[in-house]
């Protein structure tokens, strides 16, 4: 039996989401999602978006559901594997900022807190419909662990390698290396290794590719919950994991980072202090359609 639901596709620095926007259980979040990520948007709407990436075809990488209710007096959203997703935080909130506009809220820059799969505290993010743009206050790091090249498997094919760091976010966890090469190959062993070697009940994992004379990021991740893989556009916690790794070795202050990826640039702050990392945001362009109605 299929039934109607209202979704809205949004680019946020190239990692397409969907959102749906009518109420579904828990329990439906897979079967639907399977189902709103085989649309071409483009092919069947024409949908573009004015200052996005220029796609033959555009369909969704990760589906986020909108709550019917606040929670914990804010507005709330899942992800599909109730996994934390900072890009598709920053849509959410973009989206709430959209839907304030005729409210008592100063037009340019709206403060917007929104209560996010993956994080158990509200977050603090300022939008500008005006510029397209969404700067979310990320979950600061958990802390980190350090594993060798020899360790990961790395160090034959890459005698110079220097050391991965897996840093711990909110719902996911993201190794972070410098200067390998990303293949599908290369990820599924380094996925192997993480769920064996480190911890097997790991929610969700990425592994950022860092080319730091490029410097690119590629990020891939993996939710096990749904059991799926993405060679992602953008990556906003991937993207934060690797700010603070390569802030470990700053001084105090604010430091503004720059990251390109496949399908659109990241941007971060990092602000330490007394040699601890104190707060990273992470900003970037954020694009939304109209709502359609589709059959699932």
């Amino acid at each position: 039996m299929t039934r109607k639901i209202d979704i809205m596709l949004f680019d946020p620095a190239g990692n397409f989401t969907i959102f749906v926007l009518t109420p579904t259980p828990v329990s439906d979040y897979q079967e639907v999602a399977n189902k709103v990520l085989e649309i071409d948007f483009k092919a069947r709407y024409g949908t573009s978006f004015e200052q996005g990436v220029d796609l033959e075809e555009i369909k969704g990488e990760q589906v986020a559901f909108v709550l019917e209710e606040p929670r914990d007096g804010y507005p709330a959203m899942n992800m599909c594997g109730l996994e934390f997703c900072g890009n598709a935080s920053r849509s959410f909130a973009y989206l709430v900022a959209a839907r304030n506009q005729n409210a008592d809220a100063d037009p340019q820059i709206q403060e917007v807190k929104v209560s996010v799969s993956g994080c158990d505290y509200p977050l603090t993010t300022f939008v500008d419909i005006e510029h397209n743009r969404s700067k979310i206050q990320m979950p600061t790091p958990g802390g980190h662990k350090v594993f060798t090249a020899e360790e990961l498997g790395l160090a034959e094919e890459f005698p110079d390698a220097g050391d991965g760091i897996l840093v711990d976010m909110d719902g996911i966890s993201h190794l972070v290396l410098k200067d390998i090469p990303a293949t599908p190959e290369r990820f599924e062993q380094l996925k192997e290794f993480l769920y064996t070697k480190v911890d097997s009940t790991f929610p969700a994992i990425g592994v950022m590719f860092y080319d730091t004379k490029k410097d690119f990021l590629t990020p891939v991740v993996y939710v096990k919950d749904v059991d799926t893989t993405y060679f992602e556009g953008s990556c906003a916690s991937g993207t934060t994991s690797t700010s603070y790794v390569m802030a470990l070795d700053l001084p105090d202050g604010t430091h503004e980072m720059t990251f390109r990826q496949p399908a659109g640039t990241l941007y971060t702050e990092v602000i330490k202090d007394s040699g601890k990392l104190i707060e990273i945001r992470l900003d970037g362009v954020v694009e939304m359609t109209d709502v359609f109605t589709v059959e699932v």
